[in-house]
């Protein structure tokens, strides 16, 4: 069983009561959760998030965080409403206001180099409020402090990244596997510094989408299921790849990167990092998640991704 909007609307109705739902529409975009952009009859605009069953961790993780977070100052999303731990057949569920504007990426040819670089300044203070909570107890994406699924080290999160994709293109086909050997390569010089990483906390997911822009403003983070604890760094490449991918100037990732001032050795190490996300990009193409059936792998976007990986770590 997978959400659909009639439980979307149920939920809502059943939760936020007095006001019907006029009209619902599914984001396009998310390949975990199930995500509803619904609109009351009373006006009021409200976000309904639902997983699978199975798939509680995650909502349990977002309720958790959002406590931890927004006390601080984070931009979070006022919480309306939940349920992580449903009864038995039930879908899990966070309920959340719908904050003014789109995703980052929705936006960013139209953004100037001050707004660009003023969002930035805006997303590394965030980061910086949440490398101040206590450190993890591994490292790695944690619905808590202590999940279970925490690694001993960080190495372990950057070599389970890699070896996700490489399963994920064998299994599709498209590609040929022995890229991530390249990458895996072109992490031996930064094995120091790889190893000396501590688990602070960071949000790994404010890249060009999580990010909402208001009229050319920060309008606020969504969709904070788990906490990252290692090198934040780490989102700073994943943002850099999010906008190579799409053809998009690196204005934003430069303005973030001078942010946190990084020398000669961070910046070839982001670079690396860089690589490891674009054959994660790589090892999606064909892949299901929430779709009812993968979609078609464009042989020129597998071509496309080897190229922005050839001027990533070389041919």
């Amino acid at each position: 069983m997978t959400p659909t909007s009639q439980h979307a609307i149920a939920i809502v109705e059943r939760h936020l009561q007095g006001a019907g739902v006029r009209t619902i529409a599914r984001f396009p975009t998310g390949a975990a959760h199930y995500v509803y952009d619904a609109e009351l009859t009373d006006g009021r605009r409200v976000v309904a998030r639902l997983g699978r069953i199975g798939q509680e961790a995650d909502f349990a993780g977002a309720v958790f965080w959002h406590g931890e977070l927004v006390p601080r100052g984070v931009p979070l999303p006022r919480l309306l409403g939940y349920d992580a731990h449903p009864t038995p057949g039930a879908f899990p569920f966070v309920l959340l206001e719908r904050l003014p504007g789109t995703d980052l990426g929705h936006v960013y040819p139209d953004l100037s180099v001050d707004q660009k670089r003023d969002l930035a300044w805006r997303v590394v203070a965030i980061q910086r409020v949440v490398g101040e909570l206590p450190e993890g107890r591994g490292f790695g994406y944690g619905t808590r402090y202590d999940d279970p699924a925490l690694l001993p080290a960080w190495p372990d999160v950057v070599a389970c990244s890699l070896e996700r994709s490489r399963s994920r293109i064998t299994g599709v086909g498209m590609a040929d596997p022995s890229v991530v050997d390249r990458v895996a390569a072109a992490l031996v010089p930064h094995a120091g510094a790889l190893a000396a990483v501590r688990p602070r906390p960071f949000l790994d997911d404010t890249t060009t989408k999580n990010v909402l822009v208001h009229r050319g403003r920060l309008s606020g983070i969504v969709d904070v299921d788990v906490v990252c604890f290692g090198d934040p760094r780490w989102t700073l490449a994943l943002t850099r790849m999010a906008l190579l991918v799409r053809g998009f100037d690196l204005d934003y990732a430069a303005a973030w990167a001078a942010e946190m001032d990084l020398d000669a050795a961070a910046h070839d190490l982001v670079r690396v990092y860089t690589a490891v996300f674009c054959v994660d990009f790589l090892g999606e193409l064909g892949q299901r998640f929430n779709r009812d059936a993968p979609a078609p792998v464009d042989p020129a976007e597998v071509a496309r991704l080897v190229g922005i990986l050839d001027g990533l770590v070389g041919g």
